[in-house]
């Protein structure tokens, strides 16, 4: 007679094959934690050490010599905030400060003003000329930053510089042998034409994205209602569209703060004073005049602002998602 035949659980069956699965679980608990343990690890060693040693050594008195990412021997004399006040009571600091701030407001603007422009364009035109335009836009993203930057500066030469040409075209207008460069408020404009070309793509593409999720139903019903394009746009279209707009708009600050690639290559690797930003101005004190304690402050501040700025808008996003 089998435990079946007298009405007895079988082994292996019921609460106590249950039991079992419930214990297999918790023994392989920690296999999600062995698999992440290497990416842990890589960004302790890309991102955690460096940072760590930036940090030391804005708060070190420069020596030459023992500046190394993983120098072994006596570390520099602690200076304490010393390096922040010399920094910070630097005229020529708060100036790049200011030039940083109104070079990013002003490429953040355009950016996402010229990717709100082409979502709602890429969400009314035929189908086939949406993927072209996107297919455009892909490519433009995919263009490396420094040949990109190239392609500009020869279109804005002064020798033979294809702008120069077809405005001295207009009437009245001469613009030939004009050097863009020599002031710096236009070489600036030129390179806000650059981040601005390689920015547009990703926003448009992504606010494209969004415009998409937002029901059909809801914009007839605006349109029935009597709201002009303008209207729907506003108080339908953006509402919609405000947390991937604060995301994007975070993201945008970050990487338009931090420009580099293209004002180095612009001015040929010898950006003039009017050029710096807070980049470039780091870079040229830390590495170029081999001031690294002084260059490593400047970053440890350029960290902080941004991280202030980060949580600036996350704080936002909430209250965004609290509304709702």
């Amino acid at each position: 007679m089998t435990a079946t035949d007298t009405g007895a659980p079988a082994l292996g069956s019921g609460p106590a094959r249950r039991s079992r699965r419930r214990r297999r679980p918790g023994r392989s608990g920690r296999l999600p934690y062995l698999l992440i343990l290497p990416a842990v690890l890589v960004l302790l060693v890309v991102v955690v050490w460096p940072l760590f040693k930036i940090v030391q050594l804005s708060l070190q008195k420069q020596e030459s010599g023992k500046f190394a990412l993983f120098h072994s021997g006596a570390s520099s004399p602690f200076a304490g905030l010393a390096n922040f006040r010399t920094v910070l009571s630097d005229s020529t600091f708060w100036a790049v400060v200011g030039r940083t701030a109104a070079f990013t407001a002003i490429n953040v603007v355009l950016s996402l003003l010229i990717g709100i422009g082409i979502a709602v364009l890429l969400n009314r035109v035929s189908k086939w000329a949406r993927l072209t335009l996107i297919a455009v836009l892909l490519f433009v993203w995919a263009v490396p930053t420094t040949v990109s930057t190239q392609v500009f500066y020869w279109l804005f030469s002064n020798q033979l510089g294809a702008v120069n040409y077809l405005l001295d075209l207009i009437p009245g207008v001469h613009m030939q042998g004009h050097d863009w460069f020599a002031d710096p408020h236009q070489g600036l404009a030129v390179i806000t034409a650059v981040v601005v070309w390689g920015a547009v793509p990703l926003l448009a593409i992504s606010l494209h994205a969004g415009i998409g999720q937002i029901p059909k139903e809801i914009i007839e019903a605006a349109r029935c209602d009597g709201a002009t394009p303008w209207q729907t746009f506003r108080q339908v279209t953006l509402p919609v569209l405000a947390p991937l707009l604060v995301i994007l708009t975070t993201l945008s600050v970050i990487w338009d703060f931090g420009v580099f690639n293209q004002i180095w290559f612009m001015r040929t690797g010898h950006p003039e004073p009017g050029y710096q930003t807070v980049g470039i101005y780091m870079y040229s004190t830390g590495v170029g005049s081999s001031h690294y304690n002084v260059g490593a402050t400047i970053g440890v501040l350029m960290m902080l602002g941004l991280v202030g700025i980060m949580i600036f808008y996350i704080r936002q996003l909430f209250r965004i998602g609290d509304a709702e």
